[in-house]
């Protein structure tokens, strides 16, 4: 399946109705601000450092950015909704991973097949694409959740005692209660695809030896990363975040595919 690329989205965004290149023009700044300006550009302090942050133009609109000192530079760098990130992220893999999954199937020795070779890379590289795929998959349910919870947002249990939320409590209890709408009562399936994602994610994360006496110890974790349904988890994940924050996730007018590969320089 083709996965176009998606729009990598600021934290924040102040759409104008005036032409940005024109900010500044006529306009002379106090000799306050001239004076803390001077002092924020030769000192290696980033702008918290003065309880200011950066506001950038970009797209005719306004942008929220931070600085990164450099060589005796600052960068000026615009703050991106990290679920937007984790989600391209997530989604660059998949293109690679069903390959190299379909690879381990056609190549691996079987019971059938037992002149095959052994090739341990067949199983690395899915794995490296795979569990890429997933942990950033969760990374975007759980920054976009943490992001529309406010700061201020008390978890209180039937006794009245505040408690540390897991993942799924926000998704299923917290979301629905802030928004006023409720996933899961729509979109079943996809729910559950989501909950199977959250908890081979912590499998995977908290990979531990599996108890019984066998020589082979991550078996059950690594059949469960083989049998996974990738596509249709990526478009769970999407349909869940812009249910909640419509067109969070999207997609780029080129329609083009961005992937990631695993390529083999060699030794010269």
């Amino acid at each position: 399946m083709h996965f176009t690329q998606i729009k990598l989205k600021p934290t924040t965004k102040i759409e104008t109705n005036f032409d940005t290149k024109d900010i500044g023009k006529g306009f002379e700044a106090h000799k306050d601000v001239d004076v803390l300006f001077k002092k924020y550009r030769k000192s290696k302090e980033h702008s918290d450092f003065y309880n200011y942050d950066l506001l950038m133009t970009y797209d005719n609109s306004l942008i929220y950015g931070f600085d990164y000192a450099f060589e005796n530079d600052k960068l000026f760098i615009p703050e991106i909704n990290p679920t937007t990130i984790f989600y391209s992220n997530a989604v660059m893999s998949h293109r690679n991973l069903v390959f190299f999954r379909k690879e381990l199937k056609e190549k691996s020795p079987s019971l059938k097949h037992q002149q095959k070779p052994l090739n341990p890379n067949l199983f690395g590289h899915f794995f490296q694409l795979a569990s890429n795929c997933i942990i950033n998959l969760q990374a975007t349910v759980e920054s976009f959740a943490n992001r529309q919870i406010r700061e201020d947002h008390k978890f209180i249990d039937k006794s009245g005692k505040k408690f540390e939320p897991s993942l799924f409590h926000k998704i299923d209890k917290a979301l629905p209660e802030i928004k006023g709408i409720r996933f899961k009562s729509k979109f079943k399936q996809d729910n559950y695809r989501i909950r199977k994602l959250i908890e081979l994610r912590n499998e995977i994360i908290h990979l531990e030896p599996i108890r019984q006496v066998t020589n082979t110890k991550y078996k059950i974790t690594y059949r469960r990363l083989i049998s996974f349904d990738y596509t249709q988890t990526i478009l769970s994940v999407e349909k869940f975040v812009n249910f909640y924050e419509p067109n969070l996730i999207e997609k780029c007018e080129c329609k083009n595919e961005l992937y990631y590969d695993i390529s083999e320089i060699l030794a010269k």
